[in-house]
């Protein structure tokens, strides 16, 4: 439902289709958060495969059920709500922290790391769409 990966490390906001979606099959959304795998595979950097294991975390919340008559953008609302919370519960149990200055990057700047706020992620996301509508 985020449509990309989240360069700030950080739940982005809802996109609205999933939500749609969802209600219209009469299926339930499965709030899911990973984190760890940023330091294997993200955008900006190279991919990591070798070396010492990455500890990776998967959690799946309670599943949030929507009609067709609700409001989509409420329950996208939830949905990221319940996203965030699960991906804190996450950061706050992860067992490895940076090493030093160099190694904050995969952290969020909320947490003392060095990747980019939402906002200025929000702003590279667009620098890059733009970019690719300007490509032949």
């Amino acid at each position: 439902p985020e449509a990309t990966i989240s360069r700030s490390f950080e739940v982005k906001d809802i996109k609205s289709g999933a939500v749609r979606m969802a209600a219209s099959a009469g299926v339930p959304l499965l709030p899911t958060v990973i984190w760890g795998s940023q330091r294997v595979w993200t955008k900006g950097r190279s991919k990591r495969f070798l070396g010492r294991p990455v500890p990776i975390f998967i959690a799946v919340g309670e599943p949030v059920l929507v009609g067709r008559r609700d409001d989509h953008d409420a329950a996208a609302s939830l949905l990221r709500r319940s996203m965030q919370q699960m991906l804190e519960e996450l950061q706050a149990r992860y067992p490895d922290k940076p090493r030093g200055s160099e190694d904050r990057w995969w952290m969020p700047a909320r947490l003392g790391g060095t990747a980019p706020t939402p906002e200025q992620a929000a702003a590279l996301d667009e620098a890059e769409r733009i970019a690719r509508q300007s490509r032949p």
